[in-house]
């Protein structure tokens, strides 16, 4: 079957679809949603999230994820879509420099002094930390706003969309090892602890990359604290035996999380790639943008790699056309 009035497709509902779809939408395009998933069962909703740099790479990275923190702050401002912007500190258990995107936060400073002797360096910034339950609710309320459609439905192959819109956009995070094809992409395990706030205002980021990250970051009533990076084919820590061990590494370093009540354990797959997958494709005929490989930066990169999307499926349809 042929569908003609719709312009494109976006494959998954983590923040990298949703953002995307609504960038597309704002635009006056016509787009539907189709995902395995919706919010809060998608692997997003699991996440921290901050802005920064973890796990992502692209030549083009630091501008997506500047565009990213515009568009937080502005949301930040606000206070609709549980984005706050929040100061704390990052360190480092080697002597090290800051990533050099945290100079977007505009009050980067080093840290001559600090509380704890296993780390070696740190550093302090602002930054937007992202309630992801509640902004993936964002997310879907603004696509319903520009009657957008979202249908939950499993896809087997992308080829079960074709001619159903002149592009596709694949955003289906780790889902796109499969429905891409791509053994390069990776899906890595995160584990997270949901804690009632015992008064915490700011946090606390450890750079690395594992297999255990020590992170707290509060998010107003709650506070989430990480984490583990769990590659397929490792031995994997029992669910209960790792939350006790983040709650642990994080009340060492803030003793007021010790007794907090935990309100729940998340996890989810960052889909790890060795550089961000960004472009166009055609197969059989049809086109197929691909958005995926965001690793830990889904949420940094989000409103930058949606931009160029929307750039990019106009492009086509003007090409189509």
């Amino acid at each position: 079957m042929t569908v003609t009035n719709i312009d494109a497709i976006v494959v998954g509902a983590g923040v990298c679809g949703l953002t995307s779809a609504l960038c597309l939408a704002r635009r006056g395009l016509a787009v539907s949603v189709v995902a395995r998933r919706l919010p809060p069962a998608t692997d997003s909703c699991a996440a921290g999230a901050m802005w920064g740099p973890f796990l992502v790479d692209h030549p083009e990275a630091e501008r997506w994820a500047g565009e990213g923190l515009t568009a937080f702050r502005e949301l930040a401002a606000a206070r609709t879509a549980g984005v706050t912007m929040v100061h704390g500190v990052e360190v480092a258990r080697g002597v090290a420099d800051p990533h050099p995107w945290l100079h977007l936060t505009g009050d980067l400073e080093r840290c001559d002094e600090w509380a704890w002797p296993e780390y070696r360096s740190a550093w302090r910034y602002t930054t937007a930390v992202v309630d992801m339950p509640v902004y993936s609710e964002y997310l879907m309320a603004e696509l319903r706003a520009e009657g957008v459609r979202v249908e939950q439905r499993e896809l087997r192959s992308l080829r079960e969309l074709s001619g159903r819109a002149p592009v596709i956009v694949n955003c289906s995070g780790s889902g796109a090892r499969r429905l891409a094809g791509d053994p390069g992409l990776v899906p890595v395990r995160g584990l997270v602890v949901v804690v009632r706030n015992p008064g915490i205002d700011t946090f606390f980021a450890e750079d690395g990359e594992g297999p255990e990250l020590t992170y707290y970051i509060p998010h107003g009533d709650t506070v989430v604290l990480g984490s583990t990076i769990e590659a397929p084919g490792g031995v994997a820590l029992p669910e209960a035996v790792a939350a006790e061990r983040i709650r642990r590494r994080c009340a060492d370093i803030e003793p007021l999380l010790r007794d907090a009540p935990v309100i729940g354990v998340r996890s989810g797959r960052r889909p790890v790639r060795d550089r961000i997958r960004l472009e166009t494709t055609t197969r059989d005929g049809q086109v197929v943008i691909h958005n995926y490989g965001h690793g830990g930066g889904g949420v940094t990169v989000s409103w930058g790699c949606g931009r160029d999307v929307a750039s990019m499926v106009e492009a086509c349809l003007t090409r189509l056309h």
